[in-house]
């Protein structure tokens, strides 16, 4: 199994802490040297932040992660909208809770935010490394594929809903695109 894994799940919104559960059980049972990253979103003025910590409490930045064989999201999902990190959080204004989407719903292309972010995981990730999108539905319309060409580099995601809170599910997946033989309902995105 590949090493130098990060997995991203949301700190905030509806199941975050099952979706944090999953991540410390595909650590446990997956990718042992996984480093698992929690994001915060916050509205800054009009538009979203994201900040990212380690279990530990300590503060993460891209530009620090280099020769990464896997980048995992594990969160809700939406077709056009990628990974939602603050899903029925109040604090934070709807429009904002999938950071990293689409333009809108007639312009399947990235936003400037999800554009910028997926290069960078991109750039991160080694030769052959891998983007896993956990979360429904990615990749029943764009956003996955248009991910794979921001990133450069292969993204699985799911065609239909899955149960990303679920670790059994979750794990069964994963362990599916590590045997690279992935279980509908996820699919392989070419960059």
């Amino acid at each position: 199994m590949p090493d130098d894994v990060i997995i991203i799940v949301p700190s905030q919104g509806d199941a975050h802490n099952a979706f944090e559960d999953v991540a410390r059980k595909l650590k446990k049972e997956v990718y042992s040297h996984a480093t698992i990253v929690k994001t915060t979103v916050t509205d800054s003025a009009g538009a979203a932040s994201v900040s990212f910590t380690t279990l530990d409490g300590k503060s993460f930045t891209w530009d620090r992660a280099h020769g990464v064989s896997r980048v995992l999201t594990i969160s809700h999902g939406f077709a056009a909208d990628g990974p939602n990190l603050a899903m029925l959080d109040a604090s934070v204004p709807v429009e904002e809770h999938q950071p990293w989407r689409s333009k809108a719903p007639d312009d399947p292309a990235l936003s400037d935010a999800g554009e910028a972010f997926w290069k960078q995981v991109g750039s991160s990730l080694r030769a052959n490394g891998k983007i896993i999108l956990l979360g429904c539905a990615m990749g029943s319309q764009h956003y996955a594929e248009n991910v794979a060409k921001a990133a450069g580099r292969p993204v699985f995601a799911a065609t239909d809903e899955i149960g990303a809170g679920n670790s059994t599910t979750a794990i069964k997946y994963v362990q599916s695109i590590e045997a690279h033989h992935p279980k509908k309902p996820m699919k392989r995105f070419k960059p």
